[in-house]
């Protein structure tokens, strides 16, 4: 499997982490040695599904508050870890881990997507930091900066988990909800077009969702096999790399750096400065994008209602 994957990289001469971990089951001892190939052979890397625009629009930013808080609450405390740590010694095997855990949610960030929770991605995330480190002397010995690798894991990891959960969710559910974001985009005036474009999807695929949901509650949905087969059917083909992401590039540089996920914690003026945009903004553009994180579409939109039936039916 190794071989084959390292053959298609050098046709390709590039390669997507997404389409890898969406096609084949690696062990992390293959997911290192294809970490080597990469690095040493320098082949860029292509991310299908971070290359999009910003389409949400939030109706009510109190909504998905309990949840905001707590993500809120940790950034904080990945912020403070961050610049505690920069004033010690790096040596010990805990400032490792907590060197790199910012690696982990950077790399969540950027693969933050509808349907998914942060904080569980995350939490797989930095499952993934902590297998990398245990290769930690293996790639100090062919590169001064390991953390290539590190990253490389936690985003191995991050993906490994929304595969894995997407298998879990019913083509049905993960059709409402590509629904329901279809009609958020269209209510902010674009076109069938462009949100086409953004999915990665044809017009004719969100036509389809818009007849069969269009006036249909989530409680009717539940009830109605008829819906939910055909809602199986339409959305058998849309892969992992094709979910949307809830941040835009602004909201990703914002976090970043008001954080410290990347070289330092940014002041909101250098924020500004280096984003080209206003000091008023810096604070209210940050408060939106960790709004966005909140979203769990899935689990607010579907699941709940889901759970509300099972409970009456049974």
């Amino acid at each position: 499997m190794l071989k084959r994957i390292i053959e298609d990289i050098k046709k390709k001469e590039n390669y997507s982490f997404e389409k890898i971990i969406e096609d084949n089951n690696m062990s992390d001892d293959d997911f290192f040695e294809l970490l080597k190939f990469i690095y040493s052979e320098k082949i860029s890397e292509i991310r299908t599904s971070t290359e999009n625009n910003d389409f949400i629009v939030l109706e009510d930013e109190n909504y998905y508050v309990e949840e905001k808080d707590i993500i809120k609450a940790y950034l904080e405390d990945i912020k403070e870890k961050y610049e505690e740590f920069d004033k010690k010694m790096k040596n010990e095997s805990r400032e490792l881990i907590d060197e790199y855990l910012k690696v982990a949610v950077r790399e969540s960030l950027l693969y933050s997507k509808f349907g998914f929770s942060f904080l569980d991605t995350v939490q797989e995330a930095t499952l993934g930091v902590l297998s990398g480190i245990n290769y930690y002397d293996r790639i100090k010995e062919i590169s001064k900066d390991p953390e290539f690798f590190i990253k490389s894991f936690a985003v191995k990891y991050i993906l490994e988990f929304q595969k894995n959960l997407l298998k879990d969710i019913k083509a049905s559910e993960l059709s409402y909800v590509l629904y329901l974001k279809v009609k958020v985009d269209k209510e902010m005036g674009h076109s069938i077009d462009e949100i086409s474009k953004q999915m990665n999807v044809t017009p004719e695929y969100i036509e389809d969702l818009e007849k069969l949901f269009d006036g249909v509650e989530p409680e009717e949905l539940i009830q109605n096999e008829q819906i939910l087969e055909k809602a199986d059917k339409i959305t058998q083909l849309y892969i992992l790399e094709n979910i949307p992401k809830k941040l835009s590039y602004l909201d990703e540089k914002i976090l970043v750096m008001a954080y410290g996920l990347d070289d330092k914690v940014y002041t909101e003026k250098e924020i500004a400065k280096t984003l080209n945009i206003s000091l008023h903004n810096v604070n209210i553009l940050k408060e939106k994008a960790i709004n966005k994180l909140s979203i769990d579409l899935l689990k607010n939109e579907f699941t709940k209602n889901s759970e509300k039936m099972e409970y009456m039916i049974n």
